[in-house]
């Protein structure tokens, strides 16, 4: 990225098939560094996220479907930040690399909400049932991958990530993409709560 956004990389987050997540510096500010592989083992699974989404005029290629994935996670994220959603704030995008903010302190960054300890998983409950709900109705989205690997614990306050696949609440596969991510989370948080999948998702759907 050629734009002055980044200064350093310091080192990695996270690692995984699709890409890799850095911190990094720009000036005195820490940020996040989201690099998608161009050779990822996950294309034809992006490709077919892309399918339904708004047309957007995309080569067949892998390194245009790469980038064009990196577009609609930037996208999403603007989306959900506008929407009220907690998730990181976008800041530049260019090819496969998108500048975030970064979540975390000066240590290290905010474990995922699997890793962290969860003393008042009541109320973090709460606030990731209103970010779907927000996610549904405001930014008209459907998250599509949703759990406690896709949740980064900052402060007490759940931050949601990975919005790559997000899809479009208009989508044919949406609903069945929101019974899923309703689905994961409640099995997580039955470990601490009752809860119950089906009020939850009357809940997201009600708005």
């Amino acid at each position: 990225m050629n734009n002055g956004y980044i200064d350093t990389f310091e080192f990695p987050i996270s690692t995984g098939k699709e890409g890799n997540v850095f911190r990094a510096r720009r000036k005195d500010e820490l940020i996040a560094v989201k690099i998608y592989r161009i050779n990822t083992a996950t294309f034809r699974s992006i490709s077919k996220y892309l399918m339904y989404e708004p047309p957007q005029k995309v080569k067949k290629d892998r390194r245009s479907i790469i980038f064009a994935w990196a577009l609609k996670e930037f996208n999403n994220l603007k989306k959900l930040y506008n929407a009220g959603v907690r998730v990181p704030e976008p800041i530049a995008r260019e090819g496969n690399v998108i500048v975030m903010e970064y979540i975390g302190t000066e240590e290290q960054p905010a474990p995922l909400l699997k890793d962290a300890p969860l003393e008042n998983a009541e109320e973090v409950f709460e606030k990731i049932k209103k970010y779907l709900q927000l996610m549904f109705h405001k930014a008209e989205l459907v998250h599509a991958d949703f759990s406690e690997y896709n949740v980064l614990m900052h402060e007490g306050e759940p931050v949601i990530i990975d919005v790559g696949q997000t899809v479009s609440r208009d989508n044919p596969m949406a609903m069945e993409f929101l019974q899923r991510d309703v689905k994961n989370i409640v099995r997580f948080f039955k470990k601490y709560i009752e809860v119950d999948e089906q009020e939850v998702l009357k809940y997201i759907l009600e708005g």
